[in-house]
């Protein structure tokens, strides 16, 4: 039986931070990263944004490389069972490692729909995104199943290949729980003048195959044909093997402020972890790169003795054909909204308020403000009137 001072669970961004981040503190203690993708730790983002448009595919792989940590990689290889007393796990081969400090980074899996006599493609993974970059090879009709950030994202990437779109989501708008009526009503008419059909609040009543390609009819008796399907319909952690092990487990694996599960010497980081915050009315569970590469060498930072708590507000973005965004914090529609902008839909700030406080701020075509954002939402300054905001934050030269 092997023995590693560290292990850790799971391939993506979180892994990466956390080997770097044990680096940091301990050059010499063994790490063995069990990741259950076949190919070397990468960056998600890029796959349903930049590498539609300018990015090249070597640029995705994440740095440092598993051999610059003088880490253990095994690839393919998925952890069936953590046993706590002896500090142990165990994988689909039946082989067995002992650890002395264990980090679960495992992510989630999307949510898929009863459908099966269709393929359907859940867009998560670079073997997803291969899959999809083929498709469109020989497919020029493709239906996009939800409006969030998967949704919007692979719909303008297609739409700028001259592919046919149309969209179903049951939401009266795309991203309709992040921003206010006006600019939800912007970015709908953005997507349709890019020739994108939008079946807003829609469910879909089937899908079926015939000679010509799939038919899709919606509950209201609406229907098109399609050559492919992509959905984007929501992301389930992935909770098991926490649960288990008997961890603490609600919306995802339950830490401490040091990221420590209900046992000492495990932890967890990323988008299955459900981690306290320092600051009021925030998510307690995040879906995004800047969380995950930042609670990831948080967490590495921490098994390898730091004991720091993790109080990083992470920020996240997207890009919609010419619009681009920065957020951080909580951004919901149903808050208090203060639009601050240089021209509408094209640059401006909106801070999203409760009980006076800012809790969520978009930039919107405005970059590099990330920090100064983060600022003004951790200190909890009272705003008696949302104008103060004016004019705090804007693009520089």
């Amino acid at each position: 039986m092997k023995h590693y001072d560290y292990i850790i669970v799971g391939g993506g961004m979180a892994s990466a931070a956390a080997a770097a981040g044990i680096r940091r503190r301990d050059k010499r203690g063994t790490v063995g990263i069990f990741s259950a993708e076949r190919y070397p730790m990468y960056s998600r983002p890029p796959l349903s944004k930049r590498l539609w448009t300018d990015e090249r595919i070597e640029n995705i792989w994440m740095r440092p490389d598993a051999q610059a940590l003088h880490a253990d990689e095994h690839l393919a290889t998925v952890i069936e069972t953590v046993d706590r007393d002896t500090q142990t796990i165990h994988d689909q081969y039946g082989h067995t490692y002992h650890y002395g400090k264990l980090l679960l980074a495992v992510g989630g899996t999307p949510k898929t729909l009863p459908f099966p006599d269709v393929p359907i493609l859940y867009f998560h993974t670079l073997d997803d995104y291969f899959q999809l970059y083929r498709l469109t090879r020989s497919a020029n009709r493709f239906l996009i199943i939800g409006g969030g950030f998967i949704g919007t994202e692979i719909a303008a990437a297609l739409s700028l290949l001259d592919k046919t779109v149309t969209m179903i989501f049951p939401e009266s708008h795309l991203v309709d729980r992040l921003f206010p009526e006006d600019l939800k009503n912007y970015i709908d008419t953005q997507y349709r003048q890019h020739h994108i059909s939008l079946w807003s609040q829609s469910h879909i009543a089937s899908l079926t195959r015939n000679a010509q390609g799939i038919v899709v009819t919606d509950t209201s008796g609406r229907s098109c044909l399609v050559d492919a399907v992509v959905a984007g319909v929501g992301f389930s952690p992935n909770t098991a093997l926490a649960e288990k092990a008997g961890l603490t487990v609600q919306d995802g694996i339950v830490v401490n402020e040091f990221l420590q599960t209900s046992d000492p010497n495990i932890y967890a980081a990323g988008d299955v972890c459900e981690f306290p915050y320092p600051y009021p009315h925030q998510k307690r569970r995040v879906e995004h790169e800047d969380n995950a590469l930042a609670q990831g060498k948080a967490a590495g930072l921490n098994m390898a003795g730091a004991e720091k708590p993790y109080t990083h507000l992470p920020f996240f973005y997207s890009d919609m054909f010419h619009m681009g965004y920065e957020a951080i914090g909580r951004l919901d529609s149903t808050l208090e909204i203060f639009a601050d902008w240089v021209t509408f839909g094209e640059e401006g700030v909106l801070y999203y308020l409760h009980d006076h406080r800012v809790v969520g701020i978009l930039n919107w075509n405005v970059w590099n403000q990330i920090p100064q954002a983060r600022e003004i939402i951790t200190s909890q300054a009272l705003y008696a009137t949302p104008s103060q905001l004016r004019g705090i934050l804007r693009n520089t030269p």
